[in-house]
Formats: C-alpha cells, structure tokens, sequence
C-alpha cells in the first residue's frame, strides 16, 4: 500500500486533494489508482498512519475516507544526530539524507571542514534536499521528520550529547563495541574526503571527543555513518 505525506489531514474522515498538484498526478497519472483502492497518509502530527479508501476521482480532484488509524512506533534505542563534512559533490548529500532517514538518523548537520569542497548551494538546491528527506520518510515507515542544517560555522565545545568522530588513523581509536554512550545519545563526525586534518584531530581531542576506528579498509565518507548506525542500533 502506497504511503504519503499530508502535511493538512488533522484526522479528518473525508479529504480532498486537489490543491497539491503534485500528489494528485503521482496517484492518478503514476500510480494510476481507482476507486475504492487504499492510500495510507500521514501529516508529523503524531505517530499515527491514516488508511484512506478512495471515494471518488474528478478531472482535478480526489475524495478520500479514513478507514483505519494505526499507532506507530519510531523510538529507537539511541539518538544520533549526522555531523557530516562537506562532500564534494551535491549528489552525495541526496545520497547521505535518503539512506540517513531510512536507518532513522535523528538529525543531519553538514559543515566546512578543512578539506571539505566549496559546494555552491541554491534555494532551489536546498528545496531538493528537504523533498528528497519527505520522500523517504515516506518509502522508510518513518513518522518523524529530521531536521537538515548547513552550518557555516560551528562551535565543537558547545555540541551536546556524547560526540564521536571517526577516523582512518588507529593511534587511541576505539573499535565501535568500545565506545561509551552512556546517555543513549550522540553526535556522529565523519571526515570528509581525504579525511581530517591533524590539526582537527587535535582539536577534537582536546575538548575530549571519542575517536574511533572502523577497521583496515577505509570507506567513504557517504557510507561510513551507516555502518555506525546499525552497529550501534544492535548493540548498545
């Protein structure tokens, strides 16, 4: 069964699409749906699923009627929010949020680090992003939206939850089972390409950021957060 984001259902038992172009054409024209088929829907009020069975279908319009209403449970075990170096392609942040929200990362931060590229990004750019995040809380299950943000500067010092960065180096690295997330919730760092730099290990260490290692072979900085994840989502 198909599921979509309707930002004004508040629970109503009969609705109307017509105004949102774009659901209208994805149900008729793409998925070329017929009456009394069933459409689940949900608006990031709550943790609710709503089972609509279609009424009837206009030239320019669609009726829907609740049919069933679903609890859902999204609380994972621990919090982890994305502190993502700057890739160096825009392609690789429509990579990091769609498989971010489908493993449920909390949220998603991307900044400037020394050896992160000078990425340009527009309005519209960023407008992509936010559709490609709702897409995939859409196809994941997932009822909770994360937030996205593009620092322009950050303050590490001031970050909280437990923080954890990742690094190719093993000098005093820890192996993911080792780490101490005593709060259930932390703050993920992964360098960028050609990872970070000394001088922000050094950083990092000094205000007592857990460094961590994978193992021998190094990935790539849009894959390294998912390892992390499932590890840490079965384990901790």
């Amino acid at each position: 069964m198909q599921r979509f984001h309707f930002p004004t259902l508040n629970n109503q038992e009969i609705i109307t699409i017509s105004n949102n172009k774009d659901l209208f054409h994805q149900l008729t024209k793409v998925l070329r749906t017929k009456i009394w088929e069933e459409i689940i829907f949900f608006d990031w009020s709550n943790l609710y699923d709503y089972t609509y069975k279609i009424e009837s279908i206009e030239k320019k319009s669609m009726s829907l009627k609740l049919t069933n209403k679903i609890q859902k449970s999204t609380k994972n075990q621990i919090a982890l929010n994305l502190y993502q170096s700057l890739p160096n392609k825009q392609e690789k942040i429509e990579l990091i949020l769609q498989k971010g929200v489908e493993v449920w990362y909390t949220n998603f931060f991307f900044f400037k680090s020394e050896r992160s590229q000078n990425l340009k990004l527009s309005e519209n750019k960023i407008e992509r992003f936010n559709k490609i995040v709702i897409e995939a809380v859409e196809q994941s299950g997932n009822n909770i939206i994360p937030e996205i943000h593009f620092l322009e500067k950050i303050d590490f010092r001031n970050i909280k939850w437990d923080n954890i960065y990742f690094h190719t180096d093993k000098t005093n690295a820890k192996k993911l089972k080792e780490l101490d997330i005593k709060s259930k919730k932390a703050n993920i760092f992964v360098w960028p390409e050609w990872g970070f730099t000394d001088n922000e290990t050094i950083n990092f260490d000094k205000i007592w950021f857990q460094k961590a290692n994978l193992w021998d072979s190094i990935l790539r900085t849009e894959t390294t957060w998912i390892v992390v994840w499932f590890y840490l989502l079965q384990n901790i």
